[in-house]
């Protein structure tokens, strides 16, 4: 076995390693779940629609606006629609948390070493 060949043999395995490191992590698959739900939100709603009526209504009754909202998609048959979004609702302060806890402890290890 030649040298060159034994390089290209690690870097393959190097390669697969890393390609699995990313495909196994916790955040890839969660950023993908994430855009699959963005993808098929924006195909079953109308963004633009919802903000106008978010907007629209006074900002003390904004909560009640959410609940009502989601009960009346619930009883018209769009349950799927609601299942989605609150799947990605979830994920995404999934998302958030990890990623403010991994600057957290980032800013722990950098105050430490000085």
């Amino acid at each position: 076995m030649n040298a060159t060949h034994m390089q290209k043999a690690i870097m393959r395995r190097v390669y697969y390693t890393y390609a699995l490191s990313v495909v196994l992590h916790p955040l890839f698959w969660r950023g993908l779940f994430l855009g699959a739900a963005a993808v098929l939100l924006t195909r079953w709603l109308h963004v633009a629609s919802i903000l106008d009526n978010f907007l629209s209504i006074p900002v003390g009754t904004v909560p009640q606006y959410i609940t009502s909202s989601v009960l009346n998609a619930v009883t018209h048959g769009e349950v799927l629609t609601v299942l989605t979004l609150t799947a990605a609702s979830l994920v995404g302060l999934s998302c958030l948390y990890q990623i403010l806890r991994s600057v957290h402890i980032e800013r722990f290890f950098i105050h430490s070493l000085s």
